[in-house]
Formats: structure tokens, C-alpha cells, sequence
């Protein structure tokens, strides 16, 4: 009797969140409050029935929005706002939902396994550079998926007999370095990426901003943040290169799975500019509509390739997303609540009263921006997910209207806080993930191994940013 609750659970919960998405896509064309209300109440649902996957870091944010919900129904909030808050829920929901659509057409993609053993298995000189690269086109595609898979291909690697021979000082310090190298290039993501969870949060939070605003900025500056990172790294491999440990390389034609997969990174990021110039689409239903489409055309391209038939590469893909569906009861959680709060508390703070408080207080738009930053980086160590403070810190500080402060620079103190903190945050998902894979700790990962390399670009970029405020650039 226990298995079947459980299985009829799961099934109520794919179901759930599967009719979210499909709402998510028809409300792009069409505008229906009888169908955003079934969406809510499919959403609630689902995070009902998925209570137990949620930690104490993702039921924070949702007790916050029912209490938040509480309030702006006792002091009689406009109802359009209500309804807003609703739409920014269900689209952040799906999305999450639809990224994992590209996570299951890469899990039959030969291209992925190729370019991972292409970047796993460099000479020590490229090693860095190139896993860095791979964690971000590989985070950029499919998320943590793509953070997960390569992870797991580090610690394989780690495994085969040239590595075992090592010393253990020296293997230690390869595992050090690969999973570094990784975790750095995925924490990046935040900086430009527009799949990213940072670009869609800013782009649904701030009012006309644009991704041309801050994109191009951060994409600019992950190049310097790469040196910087590659410098922390032949720091730490000098002691290793007089013991002339063995060279590896990668298998012969494992290049080309890489290059496959910058081609797919491009052509996905096309196909969304495209459909966003051309119609009258927003830049965010451009990519929900693009993700799952180009998922389902990967799936068929690696289906014809590797499984004799295009058709049987998209129901692989299509179960490997079914499937998945019932275990995305956090994540969902923890985006929901990024959608619902940023609204709902615009209207019931006084936004005036705020903002004379801010004068008197003789904040400026550097000190505030700076701070946004700051408090990014310092909510996470309390569990506060980044996406729930650059949506409601973020959006409030727009309506600020602060004189010399803007949308753009708002954008950017929230990149730049959020790229620092992934990767340093022991009760970040990223680095979750990675202290289970790698069996170490996440303080261990994050603070100690990746800290000083997290604070350097955190300086770098408050650094920065007071430039550009100062000049008037942003």
C-alpha cells in the first residue's frame, strides 16, 4: 500500500507541474484568468504533495509568500496585482521545468560525454581553461545537469589507473583544481548567460531593462574573471610541475563533441534573439517557447545518430523529462516564490516613506548598488536562495528611483554578487551538488578551496561597478 501512495503521488505530481508548463505556453498567446487560476492551484498542488524534497532554505520563501499574501489581502491590495504576481510565479515555475527538457535531450546526445572527455582530459597547462569553459557552455545548455555530468566525469577521471598511480598530495590537488575549475566556469552563467536563473530574474523584475543593458557587460567581464581564476590555479599546481607527473590527452575526435556543443549553446541563443526581433514576443516567452522546441529537435537529431531512429531519441528524451518532473519540488519552490514576492511587496511597502528614508540616510547610488551586492552574497550564507533576493531586493530598489542609480546598474550589482556567492555559499545548490558528487564538504569546497578566488572577483567587481556608476556609464 506504501508504494502505491507513492507512486500515485508521483504521477499527481508530474501531472501537476506538466500542466503548469503547458498552461505557461498557452498563456503566451493567449490571456486567461480561468486558466492562470488551474495553473495556481496545479502549482500549490505540486508543492503540496513534493513538501518533503523541501529543505528548511526552500520553505522560507514560501512561508514568506503566504504570510506576505496574508497581509496584502487584509490591507485590500489591487486585485491586477495579485494577478501579476501570479503570472511571474507560473512563468519562473515552467521555466525551471522546461530547462530540463535540454538536461534529457543531452542524456542521449553523444556530443556531451565527447566533450566532456575532451575537457577531462587536457595536459595540465590547458586543463583549467578548458574544464572552465566546459562547466560554463555545459551549465549555459543544460544547467545543473550539465554542472552534474561533468562533475561526474572529473570523478571517473580520477579513478582510471594513471591517476591512481599518483601520489596522493598530487591527486588531491588534481581533483582540487578540476572541481574548481568547474564549479568557476558554471558560477559565470550568472554574469550574461540569458537561460540563466540571474538574467530571467533581473529581466522579469526590473521594469525596461534590457538584456543588452548588463548582458554584453558581464559577458565581457567573465573573461577577466577567467584569468583571474586561472591565475589562483597555476598558483596552486606550481609544487606538482617539477615531478613530471604523466601528460594526459583526449580521445582522438573528442573535439568535436565540444565544438558541437558550442554550436548548440549558439544556435539555441539564435533562435531566441530571433523569435524576440521578430515578433511581438518578450524576450522571456521567446525562450520558454524555444527551450522545449529545441530540446525536442536535439532529441530527434541524437535519436537518429546514436539510437537508429529520430523518433526513438524523443521518447527517450520525453520519458527522461516525464520522469523527472515529480523531483522538482525545491527548485519549483524556491522559483515560485521568487516570481509571487517581488509583486506583492511593491504593493503593500510604501515605497515613498522608503525612499525618503534612503535620502536622509544620504545613501548614494554607489553605497546602494554596493550594498545590493553585499546583501546578495550575505543572504545566501543565511540560505537565502539569489534568485529570491535579486527579485525582491532588486525590484524594490528599481522603485527606489534613486537619482544616478539605474535599472542597469541594479542588474549588474546583482550579477556580480550572485556569480561571487554560487560558488563560495555552502548552502547553495551548486555547491551541493558538487560536495556530493565529489564526496567532499561544501564548506571545504566553497570556503576553503574556492574562497579566496570568490572574494577576489567579488572585490574586482564592486571595484567595478563603483567605476562605471561613478562615470556615468550604467
Amino acid at each position: 500500500m506504501a508504494g502505491d501512495d507513492v507512486s500515485l503521488s508521483m504521477t499527481l505530481r508530474r501531472a501537476a507541474i506538466a500542466f503548469v508548463m503547458a498552461v505557461s505556453l498557452l498563456l503566451v498567446f493567449v490571456e486567461s484568468r480561468v486558466l492562470t487560476c488551474l495553473a495556481v492551484i496545479a502549482l500549490i498542488m505540486f508543492l503540496f504533495l513534493a513538501r518533503r524534497q523541501l529543505k528548511a532554505v526552500n520553505r522560507v520563501p514560501l512561508l514568506l509568500s503566504v504570510i506576505v499574501l496574508g497581509v496584502a489581502l487584509s490591507r485590500g491590495v489591487l486585485t491586477e496585482a495579485l494577478w501579476q504576481a501570479m503570472d511571474r510565479m507560473l512563468f519562473l515555475s515552467a521555466l525551471i521545468a522546461m530547462l530540463g527538457t535540454l538536461r534529457s535531450a543531452a542524456a542521449i546526445a553523444p556530443e556531451v560525454l565527447q566533450a566532456g572527455a575532451y575537457v577531462t582530459n587536457q595536459p595540465a597547462s590547458r586543463r583549467y581553461l578548458a574544464m572552465t569553459m566546459g562547466g560554463h557552455l555545459f551549465g549555459v545548455l543544460i544547467n545543473f545537469g550539465g554542472l552534474a555530468l561533468l562533475l561526474d566525469l572529473v570523478k571517473r577521471s580520477m579513478a582510471t589507473p594513471a591517476t591512481a598511480n599518483l601520489p596522493e598530495a598530487a591527486r588531491e590537488a588534481r581533483l582540487r583544481r578540476m572541481t574548481l575549475a568547474v564549479v568557476r566556469g558554471f558560477s559565470m552563467i550568472s554574469l550574461w548567460s540569458p537561460f540563466g536563473f540571474a538574467t530571467n530574474a533581473i529581466l522579469i523584475t526590473l521594469p525596461g531593462v534590457s538584456y543588452m543593458d548588463f548582458g554584453p557587460v558581464g559577458f565581457a567581464m567573465s573573461f577577466l574573471f577567467i584569468a583571474i581564476g586561472w591565475g589562483f590555479d597555476r598558483i596552486d599546481g606550481r609544487r606538482f610541475r617539477r615531478l613530471g607527473l604523466p601528460r594526459p590527452s583526449p580521445p582522438q575526435g573528442s573535439w568535436r563533441g565540444a565544438a558541437l556543443m558550442v554550436a548548440h549553446v549558439l544556435a539555441l541563443g539564435a533562435g531566441i534573439v530571433t523569435i524576440h526581433e521578430l515578433t511581438s514576443l518578450s524576450f522571456q516567452q521567446a525562450l520558454i517557447l524555444m527551450v522545449p522546441t529545441y530540446a525536442l529537435l536535439w532529441a530527434a537529431s541524437a535519436g537518429r545518430r546514436a539510437m537508429g531512429g529520430a523518433a526513438t531519441g524523443v521518447v527517450a528524451a520525453s520519458r527522461m523529462t516525464w520522469l523527472r518532473l515529480s523531483d522538482l519540488g525545491a527548485e519549483v519552490g524556491v522559483f515560485a516564490a521568487a516570481g509571487f514576492l517581488p509583486v506583492i511587496l511593491l504593493a503593500i511597502i510604501p515605497i515613498e516613506d522608503f525612499r525618503a528614508t534612503i535620502i536622509a540616510m544620504g545613501l548614494g547610488p554607489v553605497a546602494l548598488a554596493l550594498g545590493l551586492s553585499l546583501l546578495t552574497v550575505a543572504l545566501a550564507f543565511c540560505g537565502v536562495n539569489p534568485i529570491v533576493t535579486a527579485s525582491v531586493f532588486g525590484a524594490i530598489a528599481a522603485q527606489l528611483a534613486v537619482p544616478g542609480l539605474s535599472n542597469a546598474a541594479i542588474a549588474l550589482a546583482i550579477t556580480g554578487g550572485w556569480t561571487a556567492v554560487i560558488g563560495l555559499s555552502p548552502l547553495i545548490t551548486t555547491l551541493v551538488i558538487a560536495g556530493t558528487i565529489m564526496e567532499r564538504s561544501t564548506s571545504r569546497i566553497g570556503l576553503v578551496w574556492n574562497g579566496p578566488y570568490c572574494l577576489a572577483i567579488l572585490f574586482v567587481w564592486l571595484l567595478f561597478l563603483t567605476t562605471l556608476i561613478w562615470s556615468g556609464a550604467v
